[in-house]
């Protein structure tokens, strides 16, 4: 089978990989279509090469979605045929942070696409409790972005956004465009969005901003917003992210900066605007499984959020794209050539 392989930093091919093997309790899925994140380029630029998440020689592809081709002998949940998406992360379900429902932080984490082969590769074998059915009447592209979408949900959690209060997106990309999907579902007064380039803030009226703004074009005088969500990961977001609450209000950061960058504010910010400040990332099984189930149900769409596709054995054209963000990139997938 061919899969793209990142033997080490700046060391990537698409070529012939070993078929992997399938256990009692594993499924083999044909990966269909996998999703192009940053975090993907950031290991192929040796950007990303923590051990404790990154094992080189690596298949990447953590946002994926295919069809079911072989069971384990003591797998019931699903069958040859079925389409299906898989969590991220494998678990243990036995330490001190998975009993207390904390999943993302099991001291036993394995990760597809980073310590175990991805969805770059043709055949991914699976354990069954991280694979979930996806209906018929759900595309693919969905598919991919049900790895990526709980990010969202699990930090509007934490901000509890309620019906009717103003809401700001900073930053439309895949993040962003997850998260305004996700609070149109709450019944916000406004969603306004705030982006660097023209598509993007026409990709998010699609989506459902009531208003977009420019960035760089100032902070309008009725800007003071009840809930900001900032996914841009810099720097400047963040602090734009406080100035555009109100005071008392809430400002829930998504997006990720790196080491590299530092951030100023007034040291009497938070108290002097009453305000809050809450950090999320990533999220636990049972988020991910509630993004599947309204997926299921038809009450979330994304597949607006893809905007451009490449066969596989192009993925170097489409890190080229997401680095040089031409047009409108809020979700790349890679495509896989069927028989």
């Amino acid at each position: 089978m061919k899969a793209v392989v990142v033997e080490a930093p700046h060391e990537v091919a698409y070529r012939e990989v070993a078929a992997p093997a399938v256990g009692a309790d594993d499924v083999l899925v044909e990966s269909r279509e996998a999703g192009l994140c940053r975090t993907d380029i950031e290991m192929i630029t040796g950007v990303f090469t923590d051990p404790r998440w990154v094992r080189f020689p690596v298949i990447p592809g953590h946002e994926w979605a295919g069809t079911v081709i072989e069971v384990g002998a003591n797998v019931e949940s699903v069958r040859v045929g079925d389409r299906v998406v898989c969590e991220g992360f494998i678990v243990c379900n036995r330490c001190r942070p998975c009993r207390r429902g904390e999943t993302q932080w099991c001291e036993r984490i394995e990760a597809l696409g980073f310590t175990r082969p991805g969805g770059y590769a043709q055949l991914v074998a699976v354990p069954e409790r991280v694979v979930h059915r996806l209906p018929e009447h759900v595309s693919f592209d969905a598919g991919v972005l049900a790895e990526p979408a709980p990010v969202a949900p699990r930090g509007l959690e934490k901000a509890r956004p309620e019906p009717g209060q103003t809401v700001a997106v900073i930053g439309v990309g895949t993040l962003g465009a997850l998260a305004i999907a996700l609070l149109r579902l709450q019944s916000p007064s406004r969603i306004v969005a705030y982006g660097v380039r023209e598509e993007e803030l026409e990709l998010a009226q699609r989506l459902g901003a009531t208003e977009v703004v420019l960035s760089g074009d100032g902070i309008p005088t009725e800007a003071e917003l009840d809930l900001v969500v900032e996914t841009a990961g810099v720097p400047a977001a963040v602090e734009l992210a406080t100035q555009l609450c109100r005071p008392g209000g809430r400002a829930l950061l998504l997006g990720i900066a790196g080491e590299t960058h530092t951030l100023t504010l007034p040291s009497d910010l938070l108290v002097g605007k009453d305000m809050t400040l809450i950090g999320s990332i990533a999220y636990p099984a049972a988020t991910w499984s509630r993004v599947v189930g309204l997926l299921a149900e038809g009450v979330l769409d994304l597949d607006r959020i893809v905007t451009h596709r490449f066969p596989m054995s192009d993925f170097e054209d489409a890190v080229r794209l997401m680095d040089d963000r031409r047009g409108i990139v809020a979700k790349i997938v890679l495509e896989h050539a069927t028989g």
